[in-house]
Formats: C-alpha cells, structure tokens, sequence
C-alpha cells in the first residue's frame, strides 16, 4: 500500500480519472439479458490495481516498508508496477485492462466506457465492468465461459459463477418467468443500524409536510453545537443516496 496522499502532481501523477459502469448500464443489461433468457455471469479481478504498469518515463521512488531488506534511511525503491493507494492505480488499470480487452476483439461502448462488446461467430457477448467487478452475458453461453477462460489467461480473475450479487445489490432471478429482481434490504438493515435508526418509525415521505427549518433550529448552545458535530448527517445522506440511484 503506498502513501498516495504524498504525491504531488504533475511530478509523481498526472491523469487519476477511471471509468466505471453507470448503474443504468447495469440494470438496461440484466433487463436485456433476461427478455432473451441469456445466462448472466459475475468474475471479479484478483488485486486488479496491482496489474497495472507505470509508463517508462514515470519516476516514483518510495520508502521500502519495514523489516523489507535492504531498509535503510538511504535506501528508496523505484516502482515498475502500481500500488494500491496510488493516485493513478485506478486510472492505469483501466488502462490496461482496455489494451487487453481490445485484444480479445472487445470494443467500448460510447455511451458508457464501463461497457464493452464483441461479436463472434454470429453471437454478441456484453461485459460490463465496475473497477474489479465484472459481469458477463450474452447470446452464446458456451462463448461466455470460453472468453471469461482468455480474459482469465489476461488477468487472473475469480469467477463467481451466475450472478447473485452486485455492487451490494442482491439479484434474484427467475428463468421460467423471465424476470430479476434487484433488492437492497440488506444495505439497508446496515445502514440503520449504522446511524441508530433501527427502531425509528417509518414515514411515508422523507420530510414531515408543511415545515420550514431556518437558521433558528440550528444548535443555539455549547452543548447543542457539540453534540451535532459527532451527528454523521452526511455520510447518512450519502448512504441513503445510492440506495435512491441504485434501486
């Protein structure tokens, strides 16, 4: 693990931007894959960032880690390959995962670069990709699996067989009825009880209607002050902001 927050730009990182799968990709892909009874497979990278490689021309020397041989207040290792924690592990994985990818005969959609397409033998086959997570479908099952076996020869992957779950979603599907069903009442349950709020009573609406708050219900005292400022009111609001994007 490197101390990414060190860097400095434009001397030891430049572009750190990733492209990951929007949530809509996802849902547009198993809704498809579903109205055409196609199997939808799940594979994750193993220590995905580590697959990278930093360009030639970068220099980034770090500090060997403790008890690592040849330690010494002199002694600085130059990296070959990313760490995770780097600013730009993100970006040179996509990186290469793209370069491999297109050499499977895969091509990235223009709409969304998480999401990749490639035809073989008349059938088309969809990956869609979320930094290390990965789902697979499309017309050929037999294609499926041979592809996910070259992609693994790439970049060694752990396959999680039909899929089940994503992204903390959990997917049910029915093949015979040719449906799926997306539910995110575990993160839920979690997040409850994260923030105290698993024995509040539900609302039908977000906010009670017909109230105004000011700067007059703001903490007015010491104490008040005090006590809100260990109240995670927006890492709240950002928990219950994905379950709103995402399901």
């Amino acid at each position: 693990m490197a101390h990414g927050f060190t860097q400095v730009f434009s001397e030891d990182y430049y572009d750190t931007f990733s492209p990951v799968a929007k949530l809509q990709s996802f849902r547009a892909i198993l809704a498809l894959a579903v109205c055409f009874d196609w199997e939808i497979e799940s594979f994750n990278f193993t220590s995905a960032y580590l697959n990278g490689k930093l360009d030639a021309e970068e220099e980034i020397y770090m500090q060997p880690p403790p008890r690592y041989e040849g330690q010494g207040p002199d002694k600085v290792k130059r990296l070959r390959k990313l760490l995770y924690g780097l600013k730009q592990a993100g970006c040179k994985w996509y990186d290469a995962l793209l370069h491999a990818l297109a050499n499977l005969g895969f091509c990235t959609m223009q709409v969304d670069p998480g999401v990749f397409v490639a035809y073989d033998q008349g059938h088309i086959l969809i990956l869609v990709i979320h930094v290390n997570d990965c789902t697979f479908t499309g017309s050929s099952a037999k294609l499926i699996f041979t592809y996910k076996e070259k992609i693994n020869d790439c970049y060694v992957l752990t396959d999680l067989g039909p899929i089940s779950w994503l992204l903390g979603i959990k997917i049910t599907r029915n093949h015979k009825e040719r449906t799926i069903s997306l539910s995110q009442s575990s993160y839920i349950n979690s997040i409850l009880e994260r923030y105290g709020l698993k024995d509040a009573k539900p609302y039908a609406m977000p906010m009670v209607l017909g109230v105004i708050y000011s700067r007059h219900n703001s903490p007015s005292t010491p104490t008040e002050t005090n006590h809100m400022r260990h109240m995670p009111y927006q890492e709240a609001i950002g928990s219950l902001m994905y379950t709103a994007v995402a399901t």
